[in-house]
Order: C-alpha cells, then structure tokens, then sequence
C-alpha cells in the first residue's frame, strides 16, 4: 500500500513539475510575443496601433484630420518616416502585417511619439542596418545604449533601439534608451490583457486607440497647468480603459468602442447597467455652452441603491442621513417625497463661455415641486429662490453637485435649474425665453446627427464657446495649434459618449467638423 502511495505522489510530482515547465516556456513565448504592446503602453495611456500595411498607411495620407490632430511638424515627421523607412522593401519583409503601436509621451511642455513593433523572429541587426543604408539613411550608432541616431534623406531624425524581436522608433533619444535597458513593469498587464481582450473585435477596423485614464493626466499636463477638476475630473485618474475602434471620414474623426471602469465604486459605474435613455435635456442649454456633463438612468428608485452603495463605499451615508433626517425635522418635510418623487431621468452640470457654472435636471411635475419647496427656499426675485441648506442636491444625485451647496434656483418647463449665484441663472432665463439655445445651433445639429441620441453619460465640449476657458488653461504651443487653420481651429466640438451595457460601456468619442452643404449651381 505505501509503495502504490509512494508511487502516485511521484506521478502526481512529475505531472505538476512537466505542467509548471510548460506553462512557463508557454508563458514566457507569450509574453515575448507581446515585447511591442508593453512597450507602447509602459510611458503612455494613449496609444494609437495600425498594421503595416501599404493601404493603410495611404489613407492616412490622405487624410486631413490625422495631420490637424497631431500638428503640421510631427506629420510631417510621421510621412518621412512612412516614405523612406516603412515603404522599403526590406523592412516591409521583416515587419509585414505586424502591429505598430504610436504612443504619444509627455515629457516636460512637448508630447512626443514612440513607434514600437516586432518581426517574428530574432533581427539580425547588420541585414537592418544594411536595408537602412541602401535607402539613403545616415547611422550613428552609439554602443552604450546600444542606440542608433538615423538621419532620412530629407534630414528628419529618429532614433532607433533593436532588442531580440523589438523595434522602437522615435523622435527623441530618452524613450528608446529607457525600454531597450527596461523591464516591464507587472502593472501594465491589465491594460495589456484588455487590449488583447478586444484584439479579435477589432481585426477589421482600419487603425485602434486604446486608452489608460490613469495615465492620461500625465500627458495633459504637458498642454495645461494645474490640476484637473470640475469639468475635466473624468480624466483625472480614472480607472478606466478604453478601446476604440477609428472609422475612416474625411469631414470627422470618430472611434467607437468600449470603456471599462476598473473601480467598481466609480461613480461613473452607477450608470454601466443602465439601460442607454433618449437624451432631452440638452435643450434647455444656453447657445453659449461651453462644456457640459450630461447623466441618465432608467428609473431613480432603481438608480438610488447603487447612489446609496456609492455613498455608503466614500463613508457618507450616515452624514447623509442625519442630513436628510435634521431638514425634515426643522421643516416638518419629507424629502424622499420632494427629488426622488419628482425627477424624471436626467440631470447635467454646464459651463458657459464667459465661465459661470450652472446644473439642472428634469422633472416630472415641476409646478408642484416649485411648491413642495417653498418652506426649504428663500425668494431672492419672483423667478428665482435659494435653498436654506446646504448639500440637499448632492445627498440625491452624488458627484456632480457637490460643488452646488445652497445654491440659487429656478423652475420652467419641468427642470430645475441651479447656480451657485443668481446672476447665471437670470441670464439663463433670457436666453431660454429668447430662444437662443444651443440646439438650434447649426453645429450643434451636426453634431447630435453624427451621434446615437440614447445613452447614459455625455461628456461635450464646444470648441467656439470654450476660446475664453482656453485661453486661461493651455500652455501656449498648444494654443496655437488650436487656433489654427492647419490646426484644431475649423473642429467645432468634442464629445465622449457612454452607453451602459452590462457593466461595461459602449463608446463614441466625436471630434466633429462642420457640415459641408454641396449647393445647386
């Protein structure tokens, strides 16, 4: 009996030992087949990939935006390159139909770019270095940091780094040298497994954007100063990962896809199994608009328990109990008889673009909560009151409003329309009586047609209406290319569209021109 033990621990031993061994060589053959991935993604949270092919790369030639979006200077870089180094033969050999990834990486005030891909063997460096010289391309080889400076025919430098199967390729030496004497770090593996999660969807598309908000902050603050909040928290360490998918156009750039959110006490995760909602409220926005953020659920009652959970993870909901509890007692109210009631589906915070602040969601019964709510507000004119407490929006629809804590309001047409000063929200009143609202904007037209109108969250920024907000918040290389022709100037705006879909989100981000009208001659 203890031999047959003794003989089944040994098989059970050479089993585990012959698994382990062939999953680490498994293992370690995946992991080298992915040396380009991990170094795209290892100094960048936006990287753009494309297969090398010959049609590809001539319709981005042909393409105005691609040349609009990066600048005239890296485009034209990004066409030498394409010219004298990936349209050779030779090299065409060693990397055909391989991945290449553009990352872009922020260092100091300039964004930079690194082209990383592989061939599926070991590159035997002479053979490369001889195709490079018979295409007219000076070398200068520096042994140390086993970098090579290449000098195209018409004196655009890049610099090269070849390790085993990896090529890197970029506009400045520091990047290259850093990979090529660097391994990659664990924490990159996620991103990774994401993209290659998506890698099958996205094999008919014509180029891919994958995106690490956590990342993303770094290479914004190489455009702007500061830190971002209000209206840019979305991209202030999120995380969250993106895959997009661009769809070819001459008169837009538009990538559709999915975001994930890694944080399952996201904010923005309340809405992932929301079912996608028609979006109304956008009527009500001033024709000034800068930017808005825009939120819409199913049905509150529903939405709540994941606002309560939300609460309860960032340790607020006994505060926000008691704060509910206290204002019924002074006022001999019940709230959950006054928002969760009364609201219908959709709630926003704006901008407008001389900067003031406002928020609004839409209701159901407007009249009869503008009276529910006389006992809880002071007048300040016939058409607009204040609150007497503070953070009662906020207890009822979380993030967004946090900033809004005894803010003036008004109520037309079922929304509640707030701001934290009255004068915004007068203004707002002559506009909305007037008429001039952004949805009879002829740019706003263009963009609402380019785009599904049901979804969950909206982010959306003016590119006319935002010059002030601009102007204060870029560095000024930046606001150049912004305002000009050759530029970003002629794009009218800029949205990023989410869709909940079974904890995920279905994506758009739009950057939308104007709309061409052929006339009858």
């Amino acid at each position: 009996m203890k031999k047959i033990l003794f003989s089944i621990i040994i098989l059970l031993t050479a089993i585990v030992t012959m698994a382990y061994l062939y999953f680490s060589k498994l293992n370690t053959a995946h992991a080298s087949s992915d040396l380009s991935l991990y170094a795209a993604v290892s100094k960048s949270g936006f990287v753009f990939s494309f297969e090398n092919d010959k049609s590809i790369l001539d319709i981005f030639k042909g393409q105005d935006s691609f040349e609009e979006i990066i600048g005239a200077d890296k485009a034209k870089e990004m066409q030498s390159l394409k010219t004298f180094l990936l349209s050779s033969p030779g090299i065409n050999k060693l990397f055909h139909k391989q991945t290449i990834y553009l990352s872009f990486i922020p260092e100091a005030k300039e964004i930079n770019y690194l082209l990383s891909t592989q061939s599926e063997t070991k590159i035997n460096n002479h053979q490369l270095f001889q195709v490079l010289k018979s295409r007219n391309i000076l070398l200068d080889k520096d042994n140390a940091s086993n970098t090579t400076k290449i000098t195209l025919p018409d004196s655009t430098v890049f610099y090269l780094g070849v390790k085993d199967q990896l090529v890197l390729l970029s506009n400045t030496l520091k990047p290259v040298k850093e990979l090529l004497s660097k391994t990659f770090d664990k924490k990159d593996d996620k991103f990774v497994a994401y993209i290659k999660s998506g890698s099958k969807l996205s094999k008919n598309s014509l180029a891919q954007l994958y995106l690490d908000f956590n990342r993303i902050p770094t290479v914004l603050k190489t455009i702007m100063p500061g830190k971002l909040t209000g209206e840019l928290a979305v991209l202030n360490h999120q995380n969250a990962f993106a895959l997009l998918s661009y769809n070819f156009s001459k008169e837009r750039v538009l990538f559709t896809g999915t975001t994930h959110t890694n944080d399952p006490h996201s904010y923005y995760q309340l809405f992932s199994e929301t079912p996608p909602q028609k979006i109304t409220i956008n009527t009500i926005l001033p024709e000034q608009t800068a930017n808005y953020n825009l939120y819409a659920v199913d049905n509150y009652a529903n939405w709540r328990k994941k606002l309560d959970q939300w609460f309860t993870y960032h340790k607020e909901d006994k505060k926000r109990a008691k704060l509910i509890e206290d204002i019924n007692q002074k006022y001999h109210l019940n709230l959950e008889a006054l928002f969760p009631k009364y609201f219908r589906n959709q709630f926003l915070n704006f901008q407008l673009s001389n900067t003031e602040k406002l928020g609004a969601i839409n209701l159901t019964n407007g009249d009869k909560l503008n009276q529910l709510l006389l006992d809880l507000s002071e007048n300040y004119s016939d058409d607009i009151k204040q609150f007497k407490e503070a953070d009662i929006l906020y207890a009822y629809f979380g993030m967004p409003f946090k900033d809004y804590k005894k803010p003036y309001y008004l109520i037309i047409d079922n929304y509640l329309v707030f701001s934290n000063h009255a004068g915004p929200l007068q203004g707002f009143l002559n506009d909305y009586r007037n008429n001039k609202l952004l949805i009879n904007t002829h740019s706003y037209t263009n963009v609402n047609n380019q785009l599904p109108n049901n979804s969950n969250i909206n982010f959306y920024v003016d590119h006319q209406n935002s010059t002030e907000l601009l102007n204060k918040n870029i560095y000024l290389p930046y606001l150049k290319h912004l305002q000009s022709e050759k530029g970003l100037k002629q794009y009218e705006a800029f949205v990023y569209q989410l869709s909940g879909d079974n904890g995920t989100f279905q994506s758009n981000i739009l950057l939308s021109k104007p709309l061409v009208i052929e006339k009858d001659f």
